[in-house]
C-alpha cells in the first residue's frame, strides 16, 4: 500500500524557497529581456538572447550554466508574472523562451553538453516548478501541459541513480529540485510525486548527515558554501517540519551545532573572507532568515545591527582545520586573522594549505587572490586555484595540485587557545619532497594583536622554495630587505619583518601574466585586478622564517619612503634596493657621484646620512638603504651569500652609465658601518675617490659583542670562524686596491676605532705598498665623528670637484651664531701641527694669522662681501703639508 503523504501542506514552506524577485532591478532584467532580447546578469553583464543563440556559446562555462539552467526567471515570479497588466504577454514569453530551449536541448544529446550538467539541471527544474506554479492560468492548456511534461522529464532524469551526483552540493540541488517538484506539480500521479520526495529525502539526508563534519563544518572547504547548504538544510527542516517528518530532529541538531563556524567565520564587516571559492557579500540578509535561531550569528552577519554579540572572540577546530581570530565584535574596523590549515574534500578545494588571512582596520592586509570562476581551461582560474594565490609555500616553482588523495597529510594542532589569541600549529606533506609546518601564534598586548609566525620547512634533497604573502588591493607596500610595510591612503596599516637561517630573496609583484601568473585579485567570479604579492624565495634542503607581523608598535620606523613626493626608488635585481638617487645642482657637480652609506641605527631604523653634507658640494648622489636583518648587513651578505653586495655594486654601474659616468668619477662615502663599506664598495667598484669616518675594519670582531644580529645575519653563524672570515674582508680589498683609487680616512685618537681598526688597516696598506691616508685627530671619540667628518666630507668632495689632490685637513668655516658680520673657522688638525691663515674678501687679503696651535680663528666686524680662508699647515717632522682653501661665505 502506498504511504500517503500530504503535499498540500508542504507548499507555502516550498513557496518561500522558489526563486521570487520582487525589486525595482528585478522587474527591469525581466522587462529588458522581453523588450530588448538582452539578458542582464550581475555576474556576467549584458549578454543577448539572439533568438536563443546565447545557449550555443559553451566558451564560458560558468555563463552557459547561468542561461542552461533558466536562472534570468528569477527575476521574473515575482514582477512581470504577477503583474495583472504584463502578466499574460510575460507568460508567453516565457513559454517562448523554454519552447525555443527544449527544441534544442531537451533530448541532452545536443552540444553544448553543458545543457545537461548535474547542477544546471536541478537549477532548471527549479525554475520550471516556479513557473508551472504561476502560469496555470496564464497559458493555454496545451502550453501548460507541454510545460508539464518537460519538468516531468527532467525529474525523471534527476531522480535516476545514473544522473545523481552523489557527496557535493550538486547532488543537493538535484535532490532539492525533486523536492520542490514532488511538493508544488499537481499535475503529477500521486505515486510519481511520492517516489520524487522519497528518493529526494533519503538522498537529503545522506548528503547533509555526510557533509559536514563534528566541528559542525561544510566540507566544501568554503565559508559561503557552509552558509548556503546551511540556509537549504533550514529550508529542509521548515518544509519536513509540516509532515512531522523523521528527519526534522536530526535537521535541526545539525544547525545547532553548524552555527558556530557560520558565525566565526564572518569578517568585523559581515562578509566572509576570500578563501577557497566564496562569493564576498554582506550577508545583512542571511541575518534576518533566522536560518540557525541564532542571535550571536544574527549579530555576525549583520555586523553588529542585529541579535548579541557572540561570547568568545577566537575559534579553533583542528579536526576541521581551521583558527580564527577577531580583536572585537561590533566594530568594523576590529582585527580578523582567518588560518586554514584544511583538506576536507576536494569539492571547491583551493591549494591553500597553511594560507593565513589578515583584516585589520576595514582593509584586507594579507588577502587571498579569491575565485575567479569554474572554467579550469582559464589561466586566471588556475591561478585563483594555484598556491601562487594563497600566502603558502611553493616548492621547486610548482604549485600544489588543488586535489589529490593526500588529504590526511595536511593537519592542524591547537596548543593554547585563550580570548586573546592562540597558538597553533598547520602542517602539510603534500609538497614534494617537503614538510612545511606553520606556528601561528596570537596575542594582544594593551588590546593590540601581535602575530608570530613561524615556517619551518623539511625536505630530504635540496629544493628552492617561494613563500607568498598576497596582498589586499587597497595597500601599497614599501618592500625592504627582510621584510614589508603597508599602507593605505597613506597611513601605515601593517609591517611584516622576518628573520630566517637561510639567504633569502624578498620581491614583489602585481598584476604578472609572464613568466607566471603572479599578483591579481578577483573581487568577483570573472573580474581580475592587479593586486601586490611579496614572495620570499630561498633554496636548500630546510629553513626556518619567523615573521613578526605588528599593526602598532612597529618593526620599521617610517622614513617616508611610501609618500609620493619622496622619489625612492627599488632596484629590481634578484636582490632589491631602496635607494635615492639625487641629481647634481651644479656644473662641476655634474661631473661625479657621491654614493653614501648608512650607519648602524636602532632595530628596524633604515635611514640615510650626510644629505645635506651632499648636497652643499652640488654633486650627484646615491643613497642607499642597508635594509637588510634588523640593523643592516653593511652592505656586504645574508647568511654567507654574497647577492647583497653584488646587487650594489650593479645599482652603482647602472647608475654611473645612466649619468655617462665611470669609475674614476666615482666617490664613496660613509662613517662607522657606512665607512666600511663606502671601502668595500669603493674599492671593488674602481672608485676614484674613498672618503669615511672612523670605519670599522675588522667587523667581525666589533660586531662579537654588541652586535650578534647582524653577524648572524651576515655569517650565518657568530662562532669565532665567522668573526675571523669577517675581519679579513677588508684586509681582502686592500690587497685588489687600485693606485687610481684614493682613500681618505678620518678618526679620533681617543676613538677605539683608531687603535683597533684604522691602524691595523693602515699599517697592512703600508707593508703592502699601499696608499691610505689617515687623518687622526686628537681627544675626538666615536660618538662625535659625525659633526667632523660631515666638514671633512664637504671639504674632500669640493677639492674633487676642483680637480685638487690636496690633501683635506677637516674644517669647518661658518657663521658665528647670529652675529652675521662675524666669521670662524674651525680646523681639525692632528696633534702638535700648527696653523697660519689668510682671509679673502674677493680676491683681497684682508687679514694673517700667524702660525699657532690654536685651532680655532676667528674675525668679527667684517665688512659686506664673499669670504674665503687660505689655511697653511706645519706639523712637527717639518715635512710639506699642503695648504688648503675654504670654500666661500658671504657677509650682509
Amino acid at each position: 500500500m502506498v504511504r500517503s503523504i500530504n503535499f498540500e501542506v508542504m507548499k507555502e514552506a516550498v513557496a518561500r524557497q522558489l526563486p521570487q524577485g520582487s525589486d525595482e532591478a528585478s522587474r527591469s532584467r525581466a522587462e529588458r529581456l522581453q523588450r530588448q532580447g538582452e539578458i542582464v546578469s550581475a555576474r556576467f553583464g549584458v549578454l543577448d538572447y539572439n533568438g536563443g543563440e546565447i545557449w550555443a556559446d559553451s566558451t564560458k562555462r560558468s555563463q552557459a550554466r547561468f542561461v542552461h539552467g533558466f536562472l534570468f526567471f528569477s527575476d521574473w515570479h515575482g514582477t512581470v508574472l504577477r503583474d495583472a497588466e504584463v502578466s499574460q504577454s510575460a507568460a508567453e514569453a516565457a513559454i517562448g523562451i523554454v519552447r525555443a530551449w527544449a527544441s534544442e536541448y531537451a533530448d541532452g544529446t545536443k552540444i553544448p553538453a553543458v545543457s545537461h550538467h548535474d547542477e544546471t539541471t536541478a537549477q532548471r527544474l527549479i525554475q520550471l516548478t516556479a513557473l508551472i506554479h504561476q502560469l496555470d492560468d496564464l497559458v493555454n492548456a496545451e502550453d501548460y501541459i507541454w510545460l508539464t511534461d518537460l519538468a516531468v522529464n527532467t525529474a525523471e532524469l534527476l531522480a535516476s541513480d545514473e544522473f545523481h551526483a552523489s557527496g557535493n552540493n550538486h547532488g543537493m540541488f538535484q535532490d532539492l529540485a525533486l523536492l520542490y517538484f514532488s511538493v508544488m506539480c499537481e499535475e503529477t500521479p500521486d505515486a510519481d510525486r511520492q517516489r520524487y520526495f522519497d528518493v529526494s529525502t533519503r538522498r537529503l539526508h545522506a548528503y547533509f548527515s555526510s557533509s559536514f563534519n563534528a566541528d559542525g563544518v561544510h566540507l566544501e572547504n568554503t565559508p559561503t558554501y557552509h552558509l548556503m547548504v546551511c540556509k537549504h538544510v533550514h529550508g529542509v527542516l521548515e518544509i519536513l517540519s509540516k509532515v512531522n517528518h523523521e528527519d526534522a530532529g536530526y535537521y535541526r541538531r545539525l544547525l545547532s551545532t553548524a552555527t558556530g563556524y557560520a558565525t566565526h567565520a564572518l569578517m568585523p564587516n559581515g562578509m566572509y573572507p576570500p578563501v577557497s571559492d566564496t562569493t564576498q557579500q554582506l550577508e545583512t540578509r542571511a541575518a534576518r532568515q533566522n536560518i540557525f535561531n541564532s542571535e550571536e550569528f544574527a549579530y555576525a552577519a549583520s555586523a553588529g545591527k542585529l541579535g548579541s554579540k557572540p561570547q568568545q572572540r577566537t575559534m579553533v577546530l583542528p579536526d576541521s582545520g581551521y583558527a580564527i581570530y577577531r580583536s572585537a565584535w561590533g566594530d568594523p574596523n576590529a582585527t580578523f586573522a582567518f588560518f586554514s590549515a584544511a583538506y576536507n574534500a576536494n569539492y571547491h578545494k583551493h591549494s591553500d594549505d597553511l594560507s593565513l588571512f589578515l583584516r585589520s582596520d576595514g582593509v584586507d592586509l594579507l588577502s587571498e587572490a579569491g575565485a575567479y570562476g569554474y572554467d579550469y581551461k582559464d589561466p586566471l582560474t588556475k591561478f585563483g586555484y594555484s598556491s601562487y594565490a594563497h600566502n603558502c609555500l611553493v616548492v621547486d616553482g610548482v604549485s600544489l595540485p588543488r586535489t589529490d588523495e593526500s588529504s590526511h597529510l595536511t593537519t592542524l594542532e591547537a596548543h593554547e587557545v585563550r580570548e586573546d589569541g592562540y597558538r597553533v600549529t598547520g602542517r602539510t606533506q603534500r609538497l614534494k619532497d617537503t614538510t612545511h609546518s606553520r606556528t601561528i601564534d596570537i596575542r594582544e598586548e594593551a588590546g593590540i594583536p601581535q602575530f608570530d609566525v613561524l615556517d619551518a620547512v623539511e625536505s630530504q634533497g635540496e629544493h628552492s622554495f617561494e613563500l607568498l604573502w598576497n596582498l589586499g588591493p587597497e595597500v601599497e607596500p614599501v618592500v625592504h630587505g627582510n621584510g614589508f610595510e603597508l599602507f593605505h591612503n597613506g597611513r601605515k596599516l601593517l609591517d611584516l619583518q622576518f628573520d630566517a637561517d637561510v639567504p633569502t630573496f624578498v620581491s614583489v609583484h602585481k598584476g604578472e601574466k609572464r613568466p607566471k601568473y603572479l599578483g591579481w585579485r578577483f573581487p568577483r567570479f570573472g573580474e581580475a585586478i592587479p593586486s601586490n604579492v611579496v614572495k620570499i624565495s630561498f633554496t636548500g634542503r630546510s629553513a626556518r622564517l619567523h615573521s613578526r607581523i605588528r599593526l602598532a608598535g612597529f618593526n620599521y620606523l617610517d622614513r617616508g619612503l611610501n609618500e609620493a613626493s619622496s622619489e625612492w626608488k627599488r632596484s629590481g635585481d634578484r636582490v632589491g634596493l631602496n635607494y635615492l638617487s639625487v641629481p647634481a645642482t651644479s656644473q662641476s657637480g655634474s661631473g661625479k657621484l657621491a654614493v653614501v652609506f648608512t650607519a648602524i641605527h636602532q632595530p628596524g631604523d633604515f635611514t640615510f646620512n650626510y644629505k645635506k653634507s651632499i648636497d652643499q658640494t652640488g654633486a650627484n648622489a646615491l643613497y642607499i638603504l642597508d635594509d637588510f636583518g634588523d640593523q643592516g648587513a653593511y652592505y656586504l651578505a645574508d647568511h654567507g651569500d654574497r647577492s647583497i653586495f653584488n646587487a650594489t655594486q650593479s645599482l652603482i654601474r647602472a647608475e654611473l652609465h645612466r649619468l655617462g659616468l665611470t669609475a674614476a668619477d666615482l666617490i664613496t662615502a660613509g662613517s662607522s658601518k657606512g665607512g666600511s663599506a663606502a671601502m668595500l664598495h669603493g674599492i671593488a667598484a674602481g672608485a676614484g675617490r674613498i672618503v669615511v669616518g672612523a670605519p670599522q675594519v675588522k667587523i667581525g670582531s666589533f660586531l662579537q659583542t654588541p652586535h650578534p644580529n647582524i653577524l648572524r645575519f651576515i655569517m650565518g653563524d657568530t662562532d669565532e670562524d665567522s668573526v675571523r672570515a669577517l675581519d679579513q674582508v677588508l684586509f681582502d680589498a686592500i690587497d685588489s686596491l687600485e693606485d687610481s683609487t684614493r682613500i681618505s680616512i678620518v678618526v679620533g685618537e681617543a676613538d677605539h676605532h683608531y687603535r683597533n681598526h684604522v691602524l691595523p688597516l693602515k699599517n697592512y696598506a703600508d707593508n703592502h705598498g699601499k696608499s691610505v691616508e689617515v687623518t687622526v685627530l686628537p681627544g675626538l671619540p666615536h660618538a662625535e665623528i659625525g659633526s667632523v667628518y660631515r666638514a671633512f666630507l664637504i671639504a674632500n668632495i669640493e677639492q674633487e670637484l676642483l680637480g685638487s689632490r690636496e690633501r683635506v685637513v677637516t674644517h669647518l668655516f661658518h657663521h658665528a651664531g647670529d652675529d652675521s658680520t662675524s666669521l670662524h673657522l674651525d680646523v681639525h688638525a692632528p696633534s702638535g701641527w700648527e696653523i697660519a691663515s689668510r682671509l679673502f674678501c674677493g680676491s683681497d687679503a684682508v687679514d694673517r694669522t700667524p702660525f699657532g696651535e690654536s685651532r680655532t680663528l676667528r674675525w668679527s666686524s667684517l665688512p659686506p662681501g664673499r669670504y674665503r680662508a687660505r689655511v697653511f699647515l706645519r706639523n712637527p717632522e717639518n715635512s710639506d703639508v699642503p695648504p688648503f682653501t675654504t670654500g666661500w661665505l658671504t657677509v650682509s
